[in-house]
């Protein structure tokens, strides 16, 4: 497959629309998503997120609120086989003054729905978050950050979870509800705020999804968590805490610490010790949190789904306590990394410890029995040497069933080691339920149980020749470009191509 490709996309098949209006492009049944056809959709895709710097001042160009992508970018992706787009948006950007939203910013996100649309995909919008607010990273306005407390950057940006006092204090008033400007608590501010977005932009025949928050992270309580993670990793391998915080501190020392997680045993025996706290915010802070924005998104679009995160600390493998969010569009979207993410060793990053992860992730989906989009994984950059992780990670989501969203895209994907191993066969649609598919030396296998749904199974393939059987019979398997259908009809159905 060469660098850059521009393969043709066919709008009929290839994205989720719904020739009717009114109904929504997808819809939860059980652990399956399925489009207005009743086609069980599998969807594959990137993030794209303009996060903006920390100005409260200027146009939306000058704060860093629209993104470098171009429209050619985004059918690059579509050329791909990619059919959803996590798209970000940022609460400071829509609402810079309390109660004020500004139009230009939807306007902007609005014709990104327009480019994702015509290249034959769809979006969830990501209310995107990282150490809380604008003030110290992305996310909340600077009139919701509620602290006097001065933000010292970490190296590692994502440390200021653990050692900020201004982003734990910042927190803490979210979780709180603690009156802002106006007395309005800033959790009924944010709710506002996405029901402003969802009245504005749910109607586009992009949106499939609301994320109503990215990684929910905890303040205060951030320190005792990770705390907890020492000292359980610490008992689990036999070592003394304090030797293992300052491993943790040096990048060489480092992996060699985390070499210890490919032992599935510890990994677990961690995750099990720690996930009562975590579990107890998410329970507690977060859920009532889903609960109101999910009121607020209801009262002016009851279909669009609604995807929820597990918290924070839920990357690392820790299981998540959420509670059943209660509502028939649910869609659980973890996000899981290796720990060598965000550092120069991300092409070291280790399989078996992502793949614990997931499976605890996996606990959590079957607990819950709604479907799956991982809302963020990979975060591979554009160096070499991480083909094979971005392999085994879609292969692992391929064994399991799963959506996703790789993270992220940046200036030079296209032409990126992580691009080429993200472009690979994959099924779209199934007139059904697809049952099991794995891509095996290039060479796409799927295997359905047919049902008349009056559209096609669909699949991306861009090369090799496809055979197609129903109970065992041939049946008619077309190419258009990289694009291939299957008549729907009943039966069980395989599929090779390659």
């Amino acid at each position: 497959m060469p660098d850059e490709i521009s393969l043709p996309v066919r709008r009929d098949i290839a994205e989720g629309f719904t020739p009717r209006p009114g109904i929504p492009p997808l819809r939860s049944d059980g652990p399956r998503l399925r489009d207005a056809h009743g086609r069980h959709r599998v969807l594959h895709g990137i993030n794209l997120v303009a996060k903006g710097g920390s100005s409260e001042h200027g146009d939306l160009v000058a704060r860093g609120f629209t993104g470098s992508w171009t429209a050619e970018d985004i059918a690059d992706l579509a050329a791909r086989g990619f059919t959803l787009v996590r798209l970000g948006v940022i609460w400071a950007a829509v609402e810079p003054r309390p109660g004020e939203y500004d139009d230009d910013y939807l306007d902007w996100i609005a014709e990104q729905l327009d480019l994702i649309d015509e290249a034959g995909m769809l979006a969830v919008l990501d209310a995107h978050q990282d150490l809380y607010s604008q003030r110290f990273s992305d996310g909340a306005p600077h009139w919701a950050t509620l602290t006097d407390q001065p933000f010292e950057p970490t190296e590692l940006w994502s440390d200021a979870y653990l050692t900020s006092g201004a982003v734990h204090e910042a927190l803490d008033a979210f979780w709180r509800n603690d009156p802002g400007p106006g007395g309005v608590g800033l959790q009924e501010r944010f709710a506002a705020m996405w029901a402003h977005v969802a009245a504005r932009l749910g109607s586009h025949p992009a949106v499939a999804g609301y994320d109503l928050l990215n990684e929910p992270a905890p303040g205060s309580a951030a320190p005792e968590i990770f705390g907890a993670v020492i000292g359980a990793f610490a008992q689990a391998t036999g070592q003394h805490p304090e030797q293992l915080l300052a491993d943790f501190a040096d990048p060489e020392t480092k992996l060699r610490q985390l070499a210890r997680l490919d032992d599935e045993a510890v990994h677990r025996a961690i995750g099990d010790a720690v996930h009562p706290l975590v579990a107890e915010f998410e329970q507690q802070s977060v859920a009532p949190l889903m609960e109101r924005v999910t009121r607020a998104v209801r009262a002016v679009d009851p279909h669009t789904l609604i995807l929820r995160e597990h918290g924070y600390f839920a990357n690392l493998g820790i299981p998540s306590g959420q509670p059943p969010l209660g509502d028939s569009g649910e869609v659980y979207s973890p996000h899981g990394y290796d720990l060598t993410v965000d550092t120069p060793a991300i092409s070291l990053s280790s399989d078996t410890r992502a793949a614990t992860i997931f499976a605890r992730h996996a606990e959590t989906a079957e607990r819950l029995g709604v479907p799956v989009i991982v809302g963020e994984w990979g975060a591979l950059d554009l160096g070499a040497g991480v083909a094979g992780h971005a392999t085994a990670l879609q292969d692992l989501f391929d064994r399991r069933g799963w959506s996703w969203t790789y993270w992220c895209w940046q200036e030079g994907f296209a032409g990126s080691e992580a691009a080429r191993a993200l472009t690979r066969p994959r099924p779209v649609a199934f007139a059904g339920d697809g049952l099991r598919w794995r891509v095996d030396g290039g060479a796409l296998h799927a295997r359905w149980q047919g049902a008349d749904t009056g559209a096609p199974s669909v699949f991306f393939a861009p090369d090799g020749e496809p055979r197609a059987t129903c109970d065992g019979h041939p049946v008619r398997a077309e190419r258009d470009g990289a694009w291939i259908t299957v008549p729907a009809r009943t039966g069980e159905f395989e599929l090779t191509v390659g």
